[in-house]
């Protein structure tokens, strides 16, 4: 059943506790407290479905059973942190042994092992905080922003462990984080943030597995009764079939307005992923310019619902994704190829971080007048 973060309990006890900032807003999510006018307009108030079928028995028998050994001064922010960087060091760990051809098996089990790391910390930072009554609308924008590069990292992730050809590398690198994207999107556009039945507990033991078998016998391993490409065409069906459910759901409630808000992500990621399949753009250059696309489009979600604004049509999107449609259609060369990957970073990479300092600033203000 969804979860509404709206009022519900009414304990007066609860109510004299409240204080500003973290444990205010934790209250207003466990429905102790009524949501001003300001948090609505503002988009701090959602609706949360979430439907992993493994979730609940990951909490009950690996979250919640450590939580009493995490002390209570610790900040559940720096929790979100740890997990972010064990979890970029798990990709670039596995990064740097394939550029190296490196043939051994650490690679992946130190992957393996930072996945799983992450992922405990990704669903330990909020319980945490929780418990020790520090929750906060920083906390879960900081949340919610790191996991869109998690969750790129992870695509990566999974092409690699699976030794991906290059089409399927791409589609992968691509399609993961555009679904995180569209999710942000949705949140934006509705005030619902759904997550399916094959999230992230469920992704990321799958992923594990694949690390630990690929550890144990090589990535040629996959090539036996095309396991490589079932296991890779059933990861593309399932998230393309999630962001095909993100936008119908948000055009039914929003209207077909909607769609032109989500095109330029859709007209970028389709351009990118049909120039790498024809050969007019590298993997290399795709995954960049489309990796740059995708972060940008989720962080700029996260910043306009913070601020209470509906989601944009983003010219700056439209520009790149009609440019690599052009550039599929008379490449050329690779120089003009590097210059399109590092043009889309910089302009991708500077929105982002201008977004990311936007979204936070709303946040503080937000909480200091509460």
């Amino acid at each position: 059943m969804p979860r509404t973060y709206a009022p519900g309990d009414e304990r007066p006890a609860a109510r004299r506790r409240l204080r500003n900032g973290r444990e205010n807003h934790d209250a207003l999510r466990r429905g102790v407290r009524e949501p001003t006018l300001e948090e609505v307009s503002k988009g701090l108030v959602y609706t949360v479905q979430d439907r992993s079928i493994l979730l609940p028995f990951y909490k009950r028998f690996f979250v919640d059973p450590a939580l009493p050994r995490i002390p209570a001064s610790v900040d559940p922010n720096a929790i979100t942190h740890a997990g972010h960087l064990i979890n970029l060091a798990g990709f670039l760990t596995l990064l740097l042994a394939n550029a190296c051809k490196l043939h051994a098996s650490w690679p992946y089990l130190v992957a393996a092992a930072c996945l799983q790391l992450y992922n405990f910390c990704d669903n330990a930072d909020g319980a945490h905080a929780r418990r020790v009554n520090r929750c906060s609308p920083k906390g879960e924008l900081l949340d919610h922003g790191l996991d869109m590069l998690n969750v790129t990292y992870i695509a990566f992730i999974s092409a690699m462990a699976l030794g991906a050809p290059a089409p399927w590398w791409t589609a992968l690198a691509l399609l993961i984080p555009m679904a995180c994207a569209t999710t942000y999107w949705e949140q934006a556009e509705t005030g619902l943030f759904s997550l399916g039945l094959m999230n992230q507990v469920e992704s990321v033991f799958l992923l594990t597995t694949v690390l630990l078998v690929s550890a144990a016998f090589g990535v040629d391993v996959w090539d036996h009764f095309e396991a490589r490409v079932v296991i890779m065409g059933f990861v593309v069906a399932t998230t393309a079939f999630g962001i095909l459910r993100n936008v119908m759901r948000t055009t039914r409630r929003e209207g077909a307005g909607a769609l032109f808000r989500v095109a330029p992500l859709i007209l970028l990621d389709g351009a990118v992923l049909a120039a790498a399949a024809t050969g007019a753009l590298t993997p290399a250059a795709a995954v960049v310019i489309g990796t740059a696309g995708n972060v940008f489009f989720g962080v700029r979600c996260l910043a306009l619902r913070t601020a209470g604004a509906k989601p944009r049509r983003e010219p700056g999107m439209w520009f790149f994704g009609l440019g690599v449609v052009a550039f599929a259609a008379h490449p050329l060369g690779a120089n003009a190829e590097l210059l399109a990957a590092g043009a889309a970073a910089t302009f991708f990479g500077a929105l982002v971080l201008t977004n990311a300092r936007d979204a936070f600033r709303a946040v503080r203000t937000s909480s200091s007048s509460t």
